[in-house]
């Protein structure tokens, strides 16, 4: 109740009044479903240096309404209310992201149903929102780069980003494309698995020797062929993020955002040591 009593607020609030404040980026934070943890969603990731957000999104009605269950739809808000009009309000506000000006953000939208659908109505909301997003150019083989990048994670329209004239959507993909030579790094950038199903390691005591072998080996894949690497449902605990950040995992994927924000600030003044 009180989440929703929130969400009215926020929706109501004129964008003109942001709430947060430009941070350190987090280089490796992936905040998951921040919209169902903290409120104002998209503020608050930023504010606490998040530099990839997790949206999921259900295709209602023709509109794409942000939600992890597809229950009471027509209640839940929409994506842009939620996260495009108050990302293009932080910069008229505060004119960057981050302290670093450079750094710039990642929403991973998890498409829960219908992702042709789905991709057509994220297409019009792309072109409206052209002036913030990341923009490729398969045929020209050129980038033309934004302060916003976009993923799209869950139900995946493989086919309509690849054959899009221009692409302001690529792919989080699977371990099992790695090595897919049409599903490349270039449409597929960060890879992504469940943490569960490859490691039994929970933090307690050592990582056991073969799922190690198995972490350094998912890496050392994935990095030779120029993607990034996520293990979502991960345990949310400072020693499984330090191994992992030792490893050469490039995304944390985090549920405690002031916990991570609190570890990471720690971890970089260790490693300056």
């Amino acid at each position: 109740m009180l989440q929703k009593i929130l969400l009215i607020l926020f929706i109501n609030l004129p964008f003109s009044v942001i709430i947060g404040q430009v941070t350190d980026a987090l280089p490796n934070g992936h905040a998951h479903n921040d919209y169902d943890k903290s409120w104002p969603a998209l503020t608050t990731a930023l504010s606490k240096g998040f530099v990839s957000i997790e949206i999921d999104v259900f295709l209602y009605q023709n509109e794409l309404k942000v939600a992890h269950i597809g229950f009471l739809l027509g209640t839940a808000p929409d994506i842009e209310t939620l996260y495009f009009k108050p990302l293009e309000a932080w910069l008229a506000q505060h004119d960057k992201l981050f302290l670093d000006s450079t750094q710039r953000l990642t929403f991973m939208i998890d498409i829960k149903k219908d992702a042709a659908g789905t991709y057509v109505l994220l297409r019009a909301l792309c072109e409206r929102y052209k002036h913030l997003i990341t923009s490729h150019y398969p045929a020209q083989d050129s980038v033309s780069y934004g302060v916003l990048d976009i993923l799209l994670s869950g139900n995946k329209p493989y086919e309509q980003v690849l054959n899009d004239s221009v692409q302001y959507m690529l792919i989080d993909g699977g371990l099992g494309e790695i090595n897919d030579s049409i599903r490349t790094a270039a449409i597929a950038p960060r890879v992504s698995a469940r943490y569960g199903n490859l490691f039994t390691w929970k933090g307690t005591n050592k990582m056991p020797a073969e799922e190690l072998t198995r972490l350094r080996k998912i890496v050392a894949t994935a990095h030779g062929n120029h993607r990034k690497v996520r293990f979502w449902a991960m345990p949310n605990k400072p020693v499984v993020w330090k191994l992992l950040l030792d490893e050469g995992v490039d995304w944390m994927n985090v549920d405690d955002l002031e916990g991570y924000r609190a570890f990471y600030q720690g971890y970089i003044l260790k490693k300056k040591e």
